[in-house]
């Protein structure tokens, strides 16, 4: 049972982080971004994004000028 509770207690813990985070990120005016691969979702596959430098968040999609400009 003690391993049950462990693992009950790291997922509120967890909860509790991904909605500091995602308030963290809504509040954030994401005035300066860059271009980055980004992981999506829990899978392996990656994508270009513009993410905010100051609180990660996916902000965007580059245009086909700003991809080609980033490959650079």
């Amino acid at each position: 049972m003690a391993a049950s509770r462990k693992v009950e207690k790291l997922l509120n813990q967890k909860s509790k982080i991904e909605r500091e985070l995602r308030m963290i990120q809504e509040n954030c005016i994401h005035t300066k971004r860059t271009i980055k691969q980004v992981t999506l979702g829990e899978g392996c596959q990656t994508s270009t994004r513009w993410v905010c430098n100051e609180c990660n968040a996916v902000v965007g999609y580059p245009s086909e000028v700003e991809l080609k400009n980033y490959m650079k």
